[in-house]
């Protein structure tokens, strides 16, 4: 298994430049997917945190597909959260609605705050390729 090999997906994001990221990165079986929230695709940003669950997990599948890996490879989720008395329940009703099949290890935590004070949920995933395809150049 080579692991110097990385397959990077980019979100056009206004800070992966800023910073120097990659929304997605894949290297061998292991795909990391950076931290996301609801509008990192540019689209508005929903007033319920429920909402910006549902936004963001659509984000990260549609970049884990880019990577042709699927939310049932997904092993690992954490969750940023900037109210987890009053946001945990809607949070984990979604979360559920995506991976009570598959269950990944997951974890919750409140933070102070987010990049953008509309935001009250970003979301990292980690998954592992049930299947790993090789690009072999000349």
């Amino acid at each position: 298994m080579d692991l110097t090999q990385r397959q990077k997906v980019a979100s056009g994001g206004p800070y992966e430049d800023l910073v120097g990221y990659s929304r997605v990165l894949a290297t061998g079986p292991f795909v990391y997917v950076a931290g996301t929230t609801a509008g990192s695709d540019g689209s508005p940003i929903p007033s319920s945190t429920a909402e910006q669950t549902r936004q963001t997990v659509e984000i990260m599948r549609g970049k884990l597909a880019a990577v042709n890996v699927g939310l049932d490879e997904v092993v690992r989720v954490r969750m940023f959260v900037t109210d987890i008395k009053r946001d945990w329940q809607e949070v984990a009703d979604v979360m559920n609605e995506y991976f009570i099949a598959t269950r990944p290890v997951m974890t919750m935590v409140q933070v102070a705050a987010l990049i953008d004070e509309q935001m009250s949920i970003e979301i990292e995933m980690d998954a592992v390729r049930k299947t790993v395809v090789t690009e072999h150049t000349a």
